[in-house]
């Protein structure tokens, strides 16, 4: 049994093929071993042609000036002044069914057929003359009047609305490009002050008193401030755009603006501001002028099935066959017109006012909280922008006095380039959250005015229909 075990042993040995000499094998290195593949070149980024500005006139602005231009040149407010222009027109036209009506009436002589069968008989002439005046239809039309001169008066507080809305976007507007012009300064500062962070590296390099480390690191830092800075610039250059578009003028007008003045005298407590938004804000006399013609609207429907009487005088010739004579017949006394039955149309008309009114009166008493909440809102945000500035100028402080120890113990020697670069990144972002706090203040107090009905006492010159 062992013998036999030991030829299985030798003839598989002997059937198993040498394998290749070592020597001679060729396997492709792994990847770890590999040269580096040279990456391929890049080619620069294709850059869009510069946008040449147009030669135009720079206008000057400050903060009350701004809206004012608006209010002259924006579309919103003719659109709203033609708004209220149709209304009272439309009023007009309801008003023109009371008022004397005269109708000509013209015709054709008749003509006398070929086979002589025309008849020679007196008729009418062909020209008649009809006058009638409106004297009794139960009020419908009066009511229809009085509901079209409330919604043309809500359409004239409505007009105030929108512009006292169009007055805060200004402003905000004006706000937020002060702000990114104050961004794109400070964006400019840093990268002067980044340069000459690099030019002292360098020269410190130069006398053995840093390392090459301390150069390539303060190089990274104007470059990013060089972007920083053109990102801040195409920023500048959309808020400008955004207030020339609401202000009316070409996108591309360049603008030069004057910081807003800190209000004079202290502010009035929020519950003053309340009932002051409560007493004037034209949103609510739009609605308070839209529930006055929901009431006549049912006043209007009730009336629609009431009795027409008219006045009614009319002339006419008087012709025989084809010939007009000296005759003439005349009409004149009353004419009445009743729809007594007409299915309804009176009832369900009136339904749809007492509908109205109750909509616009909810419409109304939710807008009325509302206008609250946004009073007690903006009146929050002003105190917190209050605070808030004045925390960002102890940041602002604190940051100034961190770069400038950071920068003393590099000149010294006691730190590398880092500290000094956190320092200026911690001096950059603390003075931009100052600028936007400075404007946001600014901003809270005009989403305050706006929340309380004012506008700079200005107003928009909208027609005013004529008092009931």
């Amino acid at each position: 049994m062992k013998r036999l075990l030991a030829l299985m042993l030798t003839g598989a040995a002997w059937a198993i093929p040498e394998p290749p000499n070592l020597d001679q094998r060729v396997n492709t290195p792994p990847p770890a071993l590999m040269a580096p593949v040279p990456a391929p070149a890049r080619q620069a980024l294709p850059k869009p042609p510069e946008t040449r500005p147009t030669v135009v006139e720079t206008v000057k602005l400050t903060y009350d000036s701004a809206p004012m231009i608006a209010l002259a040149k924006n579309p919103t407010v003719t659109a709203g002044i033609a708004t209220v222009r149709e209304y009272i027109a439309k009023v007009e036209v309801t008003a023109a069914a009371a008022r004397p009506q005269g109708k000509l009436g013209l015709q054709g002589p008749p003509i006398a057929p070929s086979n002589g069968s025309f008849r020679n008989d007196y008729v009418l002439s062909p020209v008649s003359l009809e006058l009638r005046q409106l004297i009794f239809e139960g009020g419908r039309i009066r009511f229809a009047i009085e509901q079209g001169k409330a919604l043309a008066r809500q359409q004239a507080w409505q007009a105030q609305s929108d512009w006292q809305d169009l007055y805060y976007r200004v402003r905000r507007a004006y706000l937020n490009t002060l702000a990114r012009q104050g961004d794109l300064r400070l964006a400019e500062q840093q990268v002067e002050l980044t340069q000459q962070q690099l030019h002292q590296a360098e020269v410190r390099f130069k006398v053995g008193k840093a390392p090459r480390g301390d150069v390539l690191s303060a190089k990274l830092p104007v470059s990013q401030a060089q972007v920083t800075v053109q990102k801040k610039r195409a920023l500048y250059q959309k808020s400008l755009q955004e207030l020339n578009q609401l202000m009316g003028l070409a996108l591309t007008t360049p603008l030069e603006l004057q910081p807003p003045a800190t209000p004079v005298g202290p502010l009035p407590d929020v519950e003053a501001c309340v009932k002051e938004a409560l007493d004037q804000r034209p949103v609510l006399w739009a609605l308070t002028e839209q529930l006055a013609a929901s009431l006549k609207q049912i006043r209007a429907g009730e009336a629609d099935n009431a009795p027409q009487v008219n006045l009614l005088l009319g002339i006419a010739g008087i012709s025989q066959g084809t010939q007009v004579i000296g005759a003439a017949q005349y009409r004149g006394g009353f004419e009445v017109n009743w729809y007594f039955a007409d299915g309804g149309k009176a009832t369900h008309l009136a339904d749809v006012g007492r509908a109205a009114r109750d909509r616009n009166y909810a419409l109304l008493e939710d807008k009325r909280r509302l206008v609250e909440l946004e009073v007690r809102d903006a009146y929050r945000d002003l105190q917190l922008g209050v605070e808030t500035h004045q925390s960002e100028e102890l940041h602002v402080a604190q940051a100034q006095d961190a770069l400038r120890i950071a920068q003393a113990q590099y000149r010294a020697g006691l730190v590398n380039i880092y500290p000094v670069r956190q320092a200026q990144t911690d001096l950059f972002e603390a003075q931009q959250a100052e600028v936007q706090a400075f404007y946001d203040y600014f901003l809270a107090l005009a989403k305050l005015d706006l929340a309380c009905g004012r506008s700079g006492g200005t107003k928009v010159d909208t027609p005013w229909p004529e008092e009931d």
